[in-house]
């Protein structure tokens, strides 16, 4: 299943676990219960099976993958061949580079187990990013940190292994 796929989802909106999830997680934790019922509104699931591809680098996308269950591997290609910047799970989001800045995705992310995500388009979450700069400065300081890391990674010849960051 590719990003623009949409066949398989379904909205969060009902199902009390991922609604809790939601609201619980590091980067909403803290929204007005109507804000929360937005999220809750156009929130989706996604499920990616082991080896799946969610996203791949230089693709455009604009979409944000909150991490419900499960863990990716995140890679980009260097110079010297794939990169693997890290591995993400449970609570971590991705795809906020796309999001913040409309820019091509910047890494590509495979699902290294059975994977369940919430997703949110950028033109559904856009009114929580105005009303609550915290989520936005949230989502920015991952990006900056993540994109340092990445860098570093590129240019250290040999050294490929995981880092272990949990978004």
């Amino acid at each position: 299943m590719d990003e623009q796929d949409t066949s398989a989802e379904e909205l969060i909106s009902g199902r009390l676990a991922e609604c809790a999830f939601v609201e619980k997680s590091h980067l909403f934790k803290g929204l007005q219960r109507n804000d929360l019922d937005h999220l809750y509104r156009v929130g989706r699931l996604r499920r990616f099976e082991a080896g799946e591809f969610i996203l791949h680098e230089g693709d455009e996308g604009s979409e944000l993958f909150l991490i419900e269950s499960g863990k990716v591997k995140v890679v980009t290609q260097s110079a010297s061949g794939v990169v693997e910047l890290s591995q993400l799970s449970r609570g971590a989001f991705f795809g906020e580079v796309g999001l913040l800045t409309g820019k091509p995705r910047t890494a590509t992310v495979m699902a290294m187990n059975d994977v369940l995500t919430i997703c949110f388009q950028k033109d559904d979450l856009e009114p929580i990013l105005l009303k609550y700069p915290r989520v936005r400065k949230l989502m920015q300081t991952m990006m900056n940190a993540r994109a340092k890391a990445a860098i570093e990674k590129k240019n250290r010849p040999g050294e490929q292994g995981p880092s272990r960051s949990g978004g």
